[in-house]
């Protein structure tokens, strides 16, 4: 791909960025540590990621070293123009990005569907892998695309991800993460365009350190995001979730709904920002986070924030933090239920409502039997 790979004047304008731009102070960093990753690579081709890709004919999947002239036109028109340039690590993607795929999802389509499963090869301990991917739901297109990420291996992930979904597109985009010994840091970003909507179901299901941030768009009217979370944390494990939601345009909407369960000494963030800019009238913005600490000695940090810049709009946000109902689980014992049965039933139950708005019934059933196993090793 000449017009991208060849550009050494992006490169060196972004090394400039890279060695001037100061991040780690702001607010959505400051429970998270990462100036020990100064001792880590970020510009060596050493970690791969061969991705395994299986997909039907709606979707066609390029990788950037296989572009003709006519896609690349069509790739860069996307490049590097839905992630904001606010990291160390999204500039790191840019300037040294090793696997980079473009899928392009075809308009009029109800059916469309992408299996993604990563396999990172590790062949240095200190080194990075940058993958940058680029998905483009034309109009009126419905698509399904799931990341199954699962590795027991200690890799190292900095991963970028740019949707654009055209007018009436509908995605459902799913991300599910079991990678127990991963450091992974994951900044994705979506324009949204009238009509369309965007619904984003996040699973994590432990991790060493996980830093993920996302930047969601909603650009024209009736624009919609649908963000659903679920993180169960346990041990050291560390997952930091920032999420930013700019309603640019008016009779926009937005709902976050994020619920957290933490065991061991783990630790939990939970950053979400919705601005409602001036232009948004008749908008909605909805925020909920609900935390549950199995351990005295886990922690979270949740921080929900809405920016109201229009009066004509309809907003709500919420946070709670507790352990199990203890007056649920007497009752459950009361009427003959273990308490090991009793707190795994309150858990599932906790999860429900999130996971259960997964349209794909295959889908759900198979993460609902990871979780299943995590909850089953809860003491």
């Amino acid at each position: 791909m000449a017009g991208l790979k060849n550009n050494s004047k992006l490169k060196d304008d972004l090394i400039d960025k890279i060695n001037n731009l100061t991040f780690l102070d702001k607010e959505q960093w400051k429970y998270t540590n990462f100036n020990y990753l100064s001792n880590f690579n970020f510009d060596k081709n050493i970690s791969k990621n061969s991705l395994s890709i299986k997909k039907n004919d709606s979707i066609e999947v390029l990788s950037i070293n296989d572009l003709n002239e006519d896609s690349e036109k069509n790739y860069l028109k996307f490049f590097n123009k839905i992630i904001p340039q606010e990291n160390k690590f999204i500039l790191y993607n840019t300037a040294y990005f090793h696997n980079g795929y473009f899928f392009n999802v075809n308009k009029n389509i109800d059916d469309a569907y992408a299996l993604i499963e990563s396999n990172i090869t590790v062949n240095s301990k200190n080194n990075f892998s940058n993958d940058r991917i680029i998905f483009n739901f034309n109009k009126s297109s419905k698509t399904t695309i799931l990341f199954n990420e699962k590795n027991t291996k200690q890799i190292k992930n900095n991963a970028v991800y740019e949707l654009f979904l055209d007018n009436n597109s509908c995605v459902d985009f799913i991300i599910f993460s079991n990678q127990p010994s991963a450091t992974k840091i994951l900044n994705l970003s979506a324009k949204i365009n009238k009509d369309a909507i965007l619904n984003i179901y996040t699973i994590n299901i432990s991790g060493e350190l996980i830093k993920n941030n996302y930047f969601i768009n909603l650009d024209k009217q009736n624009s919609k995001c649908n963000f659903n979370g679920i993180d169960l944390l346990n041990k050291k494990n560390h997952i930091d979730n920032y999420i930013e939601v700019n309603h640019n345009n008016k009779n926009t909407f937005s709902n976050i709904n994020y619920n957290n369960i933490l065991d061991g000494y783990s630790k939990g963030i939970f950053y979400a920002k919705t601005v409602i800019n001036e232009n948004c009238s008749q908008s909605e913005a909805l925020q909920s986070n609900k935390n549950m600490l199995l351990s005295k000695s886990s922690s979270i940090h949740s921080n929900p924030q809405l920016i109201i810049n229009n009066d004509d709009v309809q907003c709500a946000h919420g946070s709670t933090t507790g352990e199990i109902d203890s007056d649920a689980l007497f009752y459950m014992q009361s009427r003959g239920i273990s308490e090991n049965k009793a707190k795994k039933m309150l858990i599932n139950s906790f999860l429900f409502k999130i996971i259960n708005k997964m349209k794909d019934k295959k889908i759900l059933s198979s993460i609902n039997n990871e979780i299943d196993s995590w909850i089953n090793n809860v003491d």
